[in-house]
């Protein structure tokens, strides 16, 4: 299989987890009846409506201003990915960006994190961000391009299918209980297919990196460690993914190998991966 994949509107909104939309559909519905109500209740009944109405816009400001500190703390400290730094991810980031029909990839900063593998996409004032935890990139020197290309794919996807820019339009159906992390899972699960299809080979590596740690990732037999769910189980268990914003990580590899991605020689897996591996 190819290393990476071009594709059109259509072949990408395949890849859409199902449930993805249908969560989206019910929490902008019950967004939009809030957002109705607080209108109509500060049209007939200004008092009340006012002090409701006051709360939300104070709460939005103090949103804005601590993600405008966070955001304005990586621009100020992270290194800025170009073509002339960081010259090999930059053209990573520019050819997924392609294959996933952005107009124009985001600003890419590079961030130390004490040991952190991880990444982020954000939005602020119509600009997307996507920032790169250091020791992602430091993995990528000594084990190959692939794992953070996958990793860089994802945060595009989020970009690609505009979770950063609606988050505002659906945040009052957050409120419905389960309901925004159940959101949130299925999201993930679409960003990890649109990755997989850009970069099949890094897939799996980056969630077995993100799950033992570059050191030792090689070593975890990805087959056993998706059917963990089985041996892994439990209410508690249940109970913590049901409040979580990420699939749990066995979950997810299962999902990607169902996708397509690229099975790592060192760890062997079927292709047929159980359906109850990939539910939202």
């Amino acid at each position: 299989m190819p290393t990476h994949s071009t594709s059109s509107p259509q072949d990408l909104s395949a890849l859409v987890h199902k449930k993805e939309r249908l969560y989206h559909a019910v929490m902008l519905a019950f967004s939009a009846v809030v957002y109705g109500s607080l209108a109509l209740m500060v049209v007939n009944v200004p008092a009340t409506g006012g002090v409701v109405l006051g709360y939300g816009v104070l709460f939005a400001l103090l949103f804005f201003m601590m993600h405008g500190l966070m955001l304005g703390n990586v621009r100020g400290n992270g290194v800025r990915v170009t073509a002339t730094q960081f010259p090999t991810l930059h053209a990573t980031v520019a050819r997924h960006a392609e294959a996933l029909g952005l107009k124009k990839a985001p600003d890419v900063f590079l961030l130390q994190a004490g040991g952190l593998l991880n990444a982020f996409a954000t939005r602020f004032l119509g600009r997307d961000f996507v920032v790169l935890y250091s020791d992602v990139l430091a993995m990528a020197e000594k084990e190959g391009q692939a794992v953070v290309g996958w990793i860089i794919a994802h945060e595009l996807a989020h970009v690609r299918r505009g979770h950063l820019r609606r988050r505002w339009m659906i945040m009052p159906g957050r409120l419905i209980p389960y309901l925004g992390a159940a959101y949130s899972r299925a999201c993930e699960y679409t960003c990890d297919r649109f990755a997989a299809h850009c970069q099949p080979d890094g897939a799996v590596d980056g969630l077995l990196a993100l799950a033992a740690g570059p050191e030792l990732y090689r070593r975890v037999d990805a087959r056993e460690f998706a059917e963990q769910v089985q041996t892994e189980g439990g209410f508690w268990v249940r109970r913590a993914e049901l409040l979580a914003s990420h699939p749990t990580l066995p979950k997810r590899v299962a999902a990607v190998i169902a996708a397509g991605a690229n099975v790592p020689a060192y760890s062997p897996v079927h292709a047929d991966a159980p359906a109850w591996l990939t539910s939202a």
